[in-house]
């Protein structure tokens, strides 16, 4: 299953459309087996946002997540490939810019204006990944802080989501450094994601 990942966002498909004619998209559930084993599909998809996640860094880590809206609230998944196993930082960041070579063009951590919230926590805060022994991990949680294409101030499109090497509670750009922003991508507005396209 992690090859059939790697190979789905890896550089074999480096034109792999983020817009495509289905209405569903991946979510990646924990266990073993095969990956058609460990897929939930959601059909009938609200507006969605899709980052395909691309190394920076010098880094070989890969990722696609998904941010859909379902009613009052979002369903986030995301699969990432060739991290070190063990925990790491997951955000989103203020700037849809992944230009640099070290993501540091994403800008710092989200914080919505005029974001409520519990008191010390971003709108950009997403829970920490753990990777497993082959340097895959998984994501898949609901968020009533986030919206996608709404363009309100908690719109989740036009900003970037970055994997970081280790935990790192309050990362911060700097250009032209080596750092430990692995990888990065930009949330972009999004139909679905067709399955035979990915696996």
């Amino acid at each position: 299953m992690i090859e059939a990942l790697r190979r789905s966002i890896g550089a074999e498909r480096p034109g792999l459309p983020l817009v495509a004619a289905a209405t569903f998209v991946a979510v990646a559930l924990a266990g073993c087996g095969d990956a058609p084993a460990r897929l939930k599909l959601i059909d009938d998809a609200g507006l969605m946002g899709v980052a395909r996640l691309t190394p920076k860094n010098g880094s070989t880590v890969r990722g696609l997540i998904s941010f859909t809206q379902r009613g009052n609230r979002v369903e986030i998944a995301g699969q990432f490939v060739e991290l070190m196993p063990g925990p790491h930082s997951l955000y989103i960041h203020s700037v849809g810019n992944c230009s640099s070579p070290n993501a540091a063009s994403a800008g710092p951590v989200w914080n919505a204006e005029g974001a409520a919230g519990n008191p010390g926590k971003r709108t950009g805060d997403l829970p920490q990944l753990t990777a497993d022994g082959e340097g895959g991990a998984i994501l898949q949680m609901t968020s009533s802080a986030l919206s996608v294409g709404t363009g309100k101030p908690d719109d989740v499109i036009g900003h970037a989501v970055i994997v970081h090497a280790a935990l790192d509670p309050n990362p911060k750009p700097e250009f032209g450094v080596r750092n430990g922003w692995y990888a990065c991508g930009v949330i972009e507005r999004s139909t679905g994601i067709d399955l035979k396209k990915v696996f």
